[in-house]
């Protein structure tokens, strides 16, 4: 993958602040962060976004995830923080290699949170349930 920016970042190729690695993951700072302390936690195997990586990868990335908040949270000063996944171009993705962003959050900060918030029409809610669960099928078998 020469022309993912993260694929060059694992490889040490592209200069960048690491805070955290194993055989899995790596995490390290945003340069261009939301809040001071954004970190990002990529996988280190490529996959597009967060619906190709492998079960056992995502889990044991996932796995990472309090320590690594928690260790934001205090070496910032942070109030909370925000674990975000985008996934595609539309939610925001702009780097098409499955990661996690650990944004840091402070009362005075400039993030406009939270969305707007909608609902549903009808019987819209069981409708678009039942697609998901017929979509499921089969996932998991073993569980």
């Amino acid at each position: 993958m020469d022309k993912c920016l993260f694929c060059g970042i694992i490889e040490n190729r592209i200069p960048n602040r690491r805070v955290y690695q194993d055989e899995t993951c790596i995490a390290f700072l945003d340069i261009h962060p939301v809040n001071r302390g954004h970190v990002l936690v990529v996988p280190r195997i490529h996959h597009e976004n967060l619906t190709t990586l492998p079960p056992e990868v995502a889990a044991a990335v996932a796995s990472k995830l309090p320590a690594l908040c928690a260790a934001v949270v205090r070496a910032t000063g942070a109030e909370g923080f925000n674990v975000i996944v985008n996934n595609g171009e539309v939610a925001g993705q702009t780097i098409f290699h499955g990661h996690w962003h650990i944004i840091p959050r402070f009362h005075d900060d400039t993030v406009n949170w939270p969305w707007p918030q909608g609902t549903y029409a009808g019987d819209e809610i069981n409708q678009v349930a039942f697609a998901i669960e017929k979509e499921l099928e089969g996932f998991f078998e073993a569980d």
